[in-house]
């Protein structure tokens, strides 16, 4: 939790109150970005990585499961359904004519 700073009218009348509005998102995004910065490592601390054994077993699991979608959607839908769609094609030239 970030603490609230008050702020105090200056002697003479003049204020010396913080800009509002859009001159104050403009000018505060500094330590906004510093406070998201400084939040981001606090959590990075709370991460639990995985093990190097973990990491090599995903990605084997990737791996395979990425050749055996390619070939299975390459191969056993891509191939004869471009067959299927020449025939249809062919069928249809000989029709128009």
């Amino acid at each position: 939790m970030r603490a609230v700073k008050e702020v105090a009218m200056a002697p003479g009348g003049g204020s010396s109150e913080p800009p509002s509005g859009t001159t104050a998102a403009v000018l505060g995004w500094p330590g906004r970005t510093r406070q998201f910065l400084h939040d981001v490592r606090l959590e990075m601390r709370n991460v639990t990585w995985p093990s190097w054994p973990d990491v090599q077993a995903t990605t084997i699991v990737v791996l395979v499961a990425t050749f055996f979608f390619g070939f299975y959607l390459g191969l056993a839908l891509d191939v004869p359904l471009g067959r299927l769609m020449d025939w249809f094609l062919r069928i249809g030239k000989e029709l128009v004519r």
